[in-house]
């Protein structure tokens, strides 16, 4: 919560804490560090604030991966027709105009909340929804692209055997803390499931369409360093052995 109204602040955190943990920042330079430091699931920001303003603040965190997926409710009294564009434009998902109303206030929270557990639970590995389920909830351009630069990086590490979560997150960028919680909120997964799925994925794809490739080989191109533990990853997976698969037996 991003607000240099004592009251505001004290009001909406009295209103949220009942289900959420809340932490505060005064202004927009403090939030930003916050922002970058804790990479919360949700920002309630003032627009009008001294230093960096809730626009600009917007801005910054769009432009930056290590939090440009998180939620942001601008809360402000100033909410023209052109304000309100400009928030948009700048990256916020919601506007409440001040005084607003404490259900209002908690709808607009739980409902983008609401997203990022349906994004998790879409991507979770024991996720078992239909197609039509799965489809609800649409990554967006920005978490696309995210993710699909943290599978390029997990297959170059791997090529070079380096793969490890520290090494991923200073490819991306990031600290180990902020790759942590970005990837559990975009795919429910912790960064080393998420890891170890896109191996187990590359392992398959090498067992069904390399046949002159030993399953030593694919262990190790798949970063394992023995073949026993890449046994017992691949059978807990997909319920049958690298072998099985080789054979036909699914």
């Amino acid at each position: 919560m991003i607000e240099d109204n004592r009251d505001i602040a004290t009001y909406i955190g009295e209103v949220l804490s009942e289900r959420y943990a809340v932490a505060f920042a005064t202004n927009g330079e403090d939030g930003w560090q916050k922002a970058i430091n804790l990479v919360p699931d949700l920002i309630i920001t003032d627009l009008m604030m001294p230093g960096m303003d809730g626009l600009e603040l917007c801005r910054r965190i769009r432009s930056n991966d290590v939090v440009n997926h998180i939620p942001i409710v601008i809360v402000t009294a100033k909410i023209s027709d052109q304000e309100r564009i400009d928030g948009f434009e700048a990256g916020a998902d919601a506007y409440l105009a001040k005084p607003f109303n404490v259900d209002e206030l908690r709808t607009v929270v739980e409902r983008l909340l609401d997203r990022q557990r349906s994004l998790r639970s879409k991507f979770s590995d024991n996720a078992t929804h239909t197609k039509e389920q799965q489809d609800e909830v649409q990554l967006t351009d920005t978490e696309r692209r995210f993710l699909a630069k943290t599978v390029d990086h997990i297959y170059l590490l791997m090529d070079k055997q380096q793969l490890n979560v520290n090494t991923l997150a200073e490819k991306l960028c990031m600290s180990p803390r902020q790759f942590h919680r970005k990837i559990v909120t975009l795919t429910g997964s912790s960064p080393a499931s998420f890891i170890l799925n896109i191996k187990m994925k590359r392992a398959r794809h090498l067992l069904e369409t390399d046949p002159k490739m030993s399953i030593d080989d694919i262990a190790f191109c798949c970063g394992f360093e023995h073949t026993s533990s890449f046994y017992h990853a691949f059978r807990k997976k997909y319920g049958v052995t690298p072998r099985d698969v080789r054979r036909g037996i699914e």
